[in-house]
Parts: C-alpha cells; sequence; structure tokens
C-alpha cells in the first residue's frame, strides 16, 4: 500500500498546495485561471499532437474510444434518468449526470495514469478528451438546453452545441495532429523539444490550478444529489469501463487499466460553471470540492486492486 501511496500522495499534495496557496492570498485567483488557460490552450493541443504522432502508436484507437463512449454514455443515460426519478428537472438531470460520467482527464486523469501506464497514457488522453468534448458534453448540454427551452428542439441544441468545436483547442490539437500523421510530415527536433517541454509541464501545473479552483468555490451542504454525483463519478463510471473493456477486451491490457484510472477522477473543473449556466451553481461546485476531496481514497484504492 505504501507503493501505492507514493503515486496518489505527490499528485494530491501538488492539488493541495494549489488549494493552500489560494485560501491564504498566497497566489492571486486570477493567477490560477490564467495558469489554467495557459494548460488549456498551449499544452493541451500540443499533448494531443504530440499522442497522435507517438511512434508505434496508432492515431486513433477506434476500440478504445467505442468501449471509453459506451461507458460513459451508459452512464449519461443511467443519470438523467435516475435524476429525474428523483424529481429532479431536464437540466438539473442532465447535468448532474454529465459530473458523473465525465472526468478532468487533462489536469487529473492524465498525471495519474502516466505515473501508472506510463507512455500509453498520452494516447488515452487523446483519445478520453475526443470521447468527452465530442460526445458526453455537447450531448449533455444539447439535452439540458432542450429541456430548459421550450422552443429549442434536442437537433438544434446539439448542433450549436458542437458549432463551436472548431475553436475548441483540443479539437485543434487533434485536428493538427491528424493532418500531421496522415501527410507525413515531420517535425522537426526543434518543434518535437518543445513539444516535449509543454507535455512535460502540463501535469504540475495542472495539477496546482486544480487546487486553486476547488479553493474558489464555497462548500454548501452535502445533499443526496451531492453523494449520489460522487458515487456516480468516482464508483461507477470506472465500473462501467471494467465492463466494457472486459466484454470486448482490447490487445493491450493497459487500456482497461489506463481507462479505469481516467474514469475514477473527478469532474472537470469548469463543472460549477456548467452549474451556473442552469442555477445550480451551488450543488456542482459542493459536488466539485467533495468529488475531489473524496477521490485520493478511492484512486489509491483503485490502483492498489488493480495492482
Amino acid at each position: 500500500m505504501l507503493s501505492i501511496l507514493a503515486i496518489t500522495t505527490p499528485i494530491y499534495l501538488l492539488i493541495t498546495l494549489g488549494f493552500v496557496a489560494i485560501k491564504t492570498k498566497y497566489v492571486a485567483l486570477e493567477t490560477t485561471r490564467s495558469l489554467g488557460m495557459f494548460v488549456l490552450r498551449v499544452c493541451m493541443p500540443a499533448m494531443v499532437i504530440s499522442a497522435v504522432n507517438r511512434e508505434g502508436a496508432p492515431a486513433l484507437n477506434w476500440h478504445f474510444l467505442a468501449c471509453y463512449g459506451a461507458a460513459s454514455l451508459a452512464l449519461l443515460t443511467g443519470g438523467i434518468t435516475v435524476m429525474r426519478l428523483r424529481g429532479r428537472s431536464i437540466p438539473e438531470a442532465s447535468m448532474f449526470a454529465l459530473g458523473m460520467c465525465n472526468s478532468n482527464s487533462g489536469f487529473m486523469g492524465y498525471p495519474i495514469a502516466a505515473l501508472v501506464v506510463g507512455g500509453m497514457a498520452i494516447d488515452m488522453l487523446a483519445w478520453a478528451l475526443m470521447v468527452e468534448n465530442l460526445l458526453t458534453i455537447p450531448l449533455a448540454i444539447a439535452i439540458a438546453d432542450a429541456g430548459m427551452y421550450a422552443n429549442e428542439r434536442f437537433t438544434t441544441a446539439f448542433l450549436k452545441a458542437i458549432k463551436g468545436l472548431y475553436k475548441n483547442p483540443i479539437f485543434v490539437g487533434l485536428g493538427a495532429g491528424l493532418v500531421i500523421k496522415i501527410t507525413g510530415l515531420p517535425i522537426p527536433d526543434v518543434i518535437g523539444t518543445v513539444l516535449g517541454y509543454l507535455t512535460y509541464t502540463a501535469p504540475v501545473v495542472a495539477l496546482f490550478v486544480v487546487g486553486g479552483t476547488v479553493a474558489s468555490f464555497p462548500v454548501k451542504r452535502i445533499s443526496g444529489d451531492t453523494a449520489l454525483i460522487t458515487f456516480g463519478k468516482l464508483f461507477l463510471h470506472p465500473a462501467l469501463m471494467f465492463v466494457a473493456f472486459t466484454l470486448f477486451p482490447a490487445g493491450q491490457p493497459e487500456y482497461i487499466l489506463g481507462a479505469m484510472l481516467f474514469a475514477s477522477v473527478p469532474m472537470l473543473s469548469i463543472y460549477p460553471i456548467f452549474g451556473q449556466r442552469y442555477g445550480i451553481e451551488s450543488i456542482t461546485a459542493t459536488t466539485l470540492v467533495f468529488t475531489t476531496t473524496i477521490s485520493f481514497f478511492t484512486v489509491s484504492a483503485l490502483i492498489y486492486l488493480l495492482g
């Protein structure tokens, strides 16, 4: 168990460092926001380009995409159903379900997975980001918008949710990476070095930003909705990954471990912003803080159980 804690403790100490830095005002909150934008808009596209063009790795792994997407979609559907049965509105149910099925893959999933499965983690990062940015997030937003506005058709809402993808840094990085891969254009050594610097820098900065983000949101009472979302995110999401990759096994066993690790981390740091759009920011903010805190124990336990 000590060897497991040696993996997870530094990760969460960096998160704690960001939390304390903001809470004590040693670092201004605006600084963490700027650092978050740096990771999202500069580092993440560079990481995706590196992943798509990593020697010996497939640009797109359709099996991983299908299994990861199916498990996330199943949880999104199940989460909406359960929340509707609990009397929540369609927008509330959709956002709560999004919290269950969408991970903070870039800021938390990758740093943890990289320590466990090594270089393959960056490939899985690119594929997980594709599922999240092309499927679960647009779908959840479309369902929420269609439920909130009586004149909003689902298809219109979904197209509206994805029409801005060309501005999404992840999508830009994926497009550039695929162009380089398909055309066979060589990446100059100096550019490759810069991409490497950004890839190695991103995890440390991202974890600090996660802590600062958590510190910026007030914690309210832990409600039944918060507990249910946390259970879905930290337990059901990785469990469904295990089911999907077991029923349809991949060629490399590292994929199932990586998928479960990416699924086991908390939801996106901007989850409260999604909630604000539908007037539930207090619940989504509290859930983010609570889930991030509990995840230290659940992620450590998962790594221990998976050996």
